[in-house]
């Protein structure tokens, strides 16, 4: 593996953030829309303003909560759940130790390739992006891949979970924003991991609860309610910022890291108080506003230094984990721009904080498309070879080799078993990419339009030959016990 990582941000840089975070917190406040996490933060002595809905912090306080959950959790995940890096590296970027992509951004419109548009998942493309996922080895956990335009919202994160259970043996994530899906997406999590229910203090399969804060210094009703409930069953809590330099956030990356890592550290601290052996990290997604379109930009420069400045202060100063989530993107379509920022932006954080390798998300992850991750899976699996070094010893040396050889009158190293040993394992071989011999007096071939045919093909033909799971009848039997008791009290009138 590549050791180390580019630093963004020096010491003393990190502790004039550090005083910047404070001063906005004591100065500034947070807005709380949760009535739980004001009291809790007026009884540890805050000044709380219960009708604004506001609450202000002793440094001190901020300080002490933080200080007491250094170090507690190491674990790195990408696409907010999966845990690719068992523990977070003292000083290097954080990586897997195989080749593993993110699949599933729960996205609201799917991109059709052949038709050349967006359109509203239906549950069979549900199904079908589900068993691309169970299909690829480098998916190590499967999230819902698409929002189920066909299912009532009130109760499509229980029948999109119901899906994951039946039709992959990896299930990764449902979202929710609602707080009465709660208690029966605890039930299907207990029902994932059968007895190794300390899994779920770590790593809760199926459901995850990316608290998101809204900057400027706000949680919303809805994770402050979704919050309340999910700190019942001891799950992680993740907070998840996304501001936008120049609209929700200063336009600085200083400026932004401040306003961002505030909302952490301040969800973070009344959060502690409530139950202080809950694990805690976060992670955040950073935009710019495109001041000429208003379009929310994540593949730019500031954006990403944000993200990293934050990563690298939240590591170095506070002993926490905080990730960064590569999947978004604003380009709209497989192609160019979208191959351009994708590798940009995973090679930006793979050299500064940490290698997820996301796959199929587009138009800032509002959209899903299996061409777009044939692709992805390419440009990936060589990102992940660059990262991953190279091995100096007497085999990868070659010493006698280079020796016998001489000077390639008697053979080749074409026909040496050093090559037939070292290729595979070496070498990059993309499936897609075209690099045959050409003809250059022959009419030049339209290489990306051959490429996304080829890509779209691809999954096609791994969704058809993948098998469907063997399920245990107990099992489908309690899913749908619990899957109706949340459909009877969701769609009651």
């Amino acid at each position: 593996m590549l050791k180390g990582f580019l630093r963004a941000i020096e010491p003393e840089q990190m502790e004039a953030l550090h005083r910047g975070v404070l001063e906005v917190l004591e100065r500034t406040g947070l807005r709380l829309q949760g009535a739980f996490l004001l009291r809790a933060l007026a009884d540890a002595g805050c000044r709380v303003d219960f009708a604004a809905r506001r609450a202000w912090f002793p440094p001190e306080l901020v300080e002490r909560q933080i200080a007491a959950q250094r170090d507690r959790y190491r674990m790195v995940r990408s696409s907010l759940w999966y845990p690719f890096c068992r523990s977070l590296p003292q000083d290097d970027v954080a990586a897997p130790e195989e080749f593993i992509v993110d699949f599933g951004y729960a996205a609201p419109w799917l991109y059709d390739y052949p038709q050349a548009r967006f359109r509203k998942p239906t549950i069979q493309d549900q199904v079908d992006m589900i068993r691309l996922g169970e299909a690829l080895p480098s998916v190590k956990a499967v999230n819902a891949p698409l929002i189920c335009g066909e299912f009532d919202p009130r109760i499509e994160t229980i029948e999109s979970s119901r899906l994951l259970l039946l039709n992959t043996r990896k299930p990764g994530w449902v979202g929710t924003s609602a707080a009465g899906e709660v208690k029966y997406l605890a039930e299907l999590a207990a029902l994932t991991v059968g007895e190794d229910r300390d899994a779920l203090r770590t790593q809760p399969p199926l459901f995850v609860t990316a608290y998101c804060t809204t900057s400027p210094l706000k949680i919303d009703t809805r994770s402050c309610e979704v919050l309340e409930e999910a700190l019942k069953y001891g799950f992680p809590v993740n907070f998840a910022p996304m501001p936008i330099l120049g609209a929700t956030a200063p336009m600085t990356p200083a400026g932004a890291a401040i306003v961002a890592a505030a909302e952490i550290l301040g969800s973070m601290t009344a959060t502690t108080l409530i139950d202080p052996d809950v694990y805690y990290f976060s992670t955040s997604i950073t935009g710019e506003m495109d001041m000429k379109t208003t379009q929310v930009c994540y593949g730019t420069p500031a954006a990403i230094l944000t993200d990293v400045a934050l990563h690298q202060l939240f590591r170095r100063r506070y002993g926490l984990v905080h990730n960064v989530e590569p999947g978004y993107v604003e380009a709209r379509v497989p192609g160019l721009q979208a191959a351009f920022l994708k590798t940009y932006r995973q090679m930006a954080f793979g050299a500064t904080v940490s290698l997820p390798l996301p796959i199929g998300a587009l138009d800032n992850a509002a959209a899903f498309s299996p061409t777009q991750a044939m692709l992805d899976l390419e440009m990936n699996e060589a990102i992940y070879r660059f990262h991953r070094g190279l091995e100096v010893n007497a085999e990868t040396c070659a010493v006698d080799l280079i020796h016998d050889l001489l000077f390639c009158e008697r053979g080749t190293y074409l026909e040496s078993e050093h090559t037939l040993s070292h290729f595979r394992d070496t070498g990059w071989n993309p499936r897609l990419f075209d690099r045959s011999y050409f003809d250059h007096t022959q009419p030049a071939p339209c290489g990306d339009e051959k490429i996304l045919q080829e890509a779209d093909q691809t999954w096609r033909q791994l969704v058809a030959r993948a098998p469907a799971p063997v399920l245990d009848p107990a099992r489908v039997r309690e899913l749908d016990r619990i899957v109706a008791a949340a459909q009877k009290e969701l769609l009651a009138p």
